[in-house]
């Protein structure tokens, strides 16, 4: 597994490199102490499972890299890890596609925890006040069914929606499993649902399955 660190502070750093030893054995960390060095490793050749990516980088700050991240489709999962728990910024970063935030004061196991419901499970991670708070700031939004969903989203959507898992959604669109993860990141978001079978249930009842389509 190779997952990418993106923060400024060494000794965050030194940490999460031990706190993330503990996922997997195979895990690889990779640091960058700045957007651009950051953006450097993600359009390289390597392959990364996960972005670990504070908000207040010095060059280009981080909800600025998800939008790169976006327009230049580099389809990474993202998952915000930052001391601000400012809840406009929160919601900036889940809407521009990030997959959850935590908080730096989670201890290890919080934050192990955090990273294996955004990886295994497909959720959106977030701590439960927060999660409270930006419900009611988004509680009176109104998103069109169509918006931001791109065609390839959909194709996922269908597939999620017939009760195909990730690995197996990526074999039928010859996609890496990540960008799937990604991709249902971002459906996440824009449905704004938490899980597999809340996405499936709203894009139904929003019309965005063929109607043909059996919900699994």
């Amino acid at each position: 597994m190779q997952i990418l660190l993106a923060d400024d502070h060494p000794l965050f750093l030194a940490g999460m490199r031990h706190i993330l030893s503990q996922l997997d054995e195979t895990v690889q960390v990779h640091c960058a102490e700045a957007g651009e060095a950051a953006l450097q490793l993600l359009r390289g050749e390597i392959e990364f499972d996960l972005l670990l990516l504070d908000l207040g980088l010095p060059d280009t700050d981080g909800l600025g890299l998800l939008h790169i991240l976006r327009e230049e489709a580099i389809m990474v999962p993202v998952i915000v890890v930052s001391a601000s728990e400012n809840l406009h910024q929160i919601r900036a970063a889940l809407a521009a596609g990030a997959l959850g935030f935590i908080p730096k004061s989670h201890h290890a196991v919080q934050m192990l925890d955090a990273i294996h419901e955004v990886l295994d499970e497909g959720e959106i991670y977030l701590p439960d006040d927060i999660r409270a708070h930006i419900d009611r700031l988004v509680a009176n939004d109104e998103i069109p069914a169509s918006q931001g969903i791109t065609s390839r989203q959909r194709q996922v959507l269908s597939l999620l929606a017939q009760g195909l898992a990730n690995k197996q959604i990526a074999q039928r669109l010859n996609l890496t499993e990540h960008t799937v993860k990604a991709h249902l990141g971002a459906l996440f978001q824009i449905l704004k649902v938490s899980n597999r079978t809340e996405c499936a249930q709203k894009a139904q009842r929003l019309g965005l399955l063929a109607s043909d389509t059996p919900l699994n």
